[in-house]
């Protein structure tokens, strides 16, 4: 046998295990391809907005532990859930001011000409109306949050808030036009410095400011500087030519508030469902218990980071122009189930030992319960959110706010009942949720049928 017979034969049919080695070759080019337009999609704007989006929330949600971690050690459980009912009244309040311009940034930000004003208006009217809000709520505290009288010790206090309430309502407008200009990742890092930011705060404010109302400066604080350099750092960079000044012509918000004033209706009643919780709990079983159900409610949101940030980013990619929504929405639905199956199953099994790196042992006994039940609410959370999402591209308002009118009345109708008079404390209230969340869907699923392609992409309205 020749060498070139023997090269190409082998001593055992060498011909046989080239064209194997070729099998092997193709197979592995094959795969290579697969990843390759695998990861030519996860750098796509969708997956790409909606991994920033997630990560916001994590690194929000892991070092919001952290925070969490200090003030339960540092501070009586009374202190951690008095600043923790105020701060998630704060933070609805200001969600009552922003009338619902981050979905219209998301819907329309895109297709605006001026868009550095849209954002200052929208910014401008949201945070004047953030510091009345929380003024009016400040002096009548003692009316609808008797527990919380303590911001009343001092005019100084009452200053603070409404101050700090503007911050509030400027972190998520700035957030959303971010996202609305695809660029999340900027996002993302607000998110960060804030987070970071928030965990030492408490314990340099202590000489200064202690208990209640230094755990909720703290917060605040963080929270300020991180809006401060998302306007005039982050925003820039996202949006040319923009500087952020304040603007109430109303010239450019005018055009799209019949949308965002639907938006801002169905968002309001939506996040009292979450925001009052704290209130609700306070009012009924104390600030002790509502510091424990906070915590336990944290540890469940890491779950709903994930169909939250799926869905505004599939919102914010069916708005552009050539948008290829069905296709889109398939790849949320397995992004997010891929993910939030382990997620679930995480969370019931590691619930006690993660409510146990609280501190004191009220926050398993209380929390372990709750935090399982809660665990559950992430699959009505995330069908709600996508069939949401087609309601929102198709401008349709009035499914929304009736979806989430029945929502927030179950969780804090039936909450407040379960709290109260059947007296199965924390667990009652996590039902209560999980119930409300569930409610919803039907509605929205009887709004939301149909294809989502043949809805067609609008230009966003041209102002006056």
């Amino acid at each position: 046998m020749s060498v070139k017979a023997f090269i190409h034969r082998g001593p055992f049919g060498a011909s046989g295990f080239v064209r194997g080695l070729g099998t092997v070759q193709g197979t592995a080019g094959k795969v290579g391809r697969l990843a390759g337009r695998m990861w030519g999609e996860v750098k796509g704007p969708l997956y790409r907005n909606a991994l920033f989006l997630m990560l916001s929330s994590v690194i929000g949600a892991a070092l919001g532990f952290f925070f969490l971690l200090v003030v339960t050690r540092v501070y009586a459980d009374t202190d951690v859930g008095a600043a923790l009912t105020l701060i998630s009244t704060i933070g609805f309040l200001a969600a009552v001011a922003t009338l619902g311009f981050g979905i219209g940034l998301i819907r329309f930000l895109p297709g605006t000409a001026d868009r550095p004003a849209l954002v200052n208006e929208s910014l401008s009217i949201a945070g004047v109306l953030a510091l009345v809000l929380a003024l009016v709520f400040a002096l009548g505290v003692n009316v609808w949050a008797p527990t919380l009288d303590f911001i009343l010790e001092t005019p100084i206090y009452v200053v603070l808030i409404a101050i700090t309430a503007m911050g509030y309502a400027f972190a998520p407008i700035l957030d959303t036009a971010a996202v609305a200009a695809r660029r999340a990742d900027l996002s993302t890092w607000r998110v960060t410095i804030f987070s970071v930011l928030k965990v030492p705060m408490p314990l340099l404010l202590v000489p200064f400011l202690s208990g209640r109302l230094g755990i909720y400066m703290a917060w605040s604080i963080a929270l300020g500087i991180s809006v401060l350099i998302a306007g005039f750092v982050f925003t820039p960079r996202a949006i040319a030519g923009y500087r952020p000044r304040p603007r109430f012509r109303g010239v450019e918000v005018r055009p799209i508030f019949a949308f965002s004033l639907g938006n801002w209706v169905a968002s309001v009643i939506g996040v009292a469902a979450t925001l009052l919780l704290p209130l609700l709990v306070t009012n009924t079983l104390g600030v002790a218990q509502a510091a424990y159900f906070w915590v336990a409610f944290s540890v469940a949101s890491i779950l709903f980071v994930i169909p939250g940030a799926t869905t505004t980013s599939l919102l914010a990619e069916a708005s552009q122009a050539n948008a290829r929504r069905r296709r889109d929405e398939r790849r949320a639905i397995l992004f997010s189930f891929a993910l939030l199956v382990p997620g679930i199953l995480g969370v019931e099994i590691l619930a006690a030992p993660i409510l146990s790196l609280f501190g004191p042992p009220e926050y398993v006994a209380a929390g372990v319960e709750p935090v399982r039940i809660l665990a559950l609410a992430s699959i009505p959370i995330f069908l709600s959110g996508l069939l949401g999402t087609r309601i929102r591209i198709r401008k349709k308002v009035w499914p929304l706010i009736a979806a989430v009118v029945v929502e927030t009345s179950v969780v804090l109708g039936l909450g407040y009942v379960l709290l109260e008079n059947l007296e199965v404390g924390l667990p009652g209230l996590a039902w209560a949720f999980v119930l409300g969340s569930t409610a919803q869907v039907p509605i929205l699923f009887a709004a939301a049928r149909g294809p989502i392609e043949i809805e067609e992409i609008e230009p966003a309205p041209v102002p006056p």
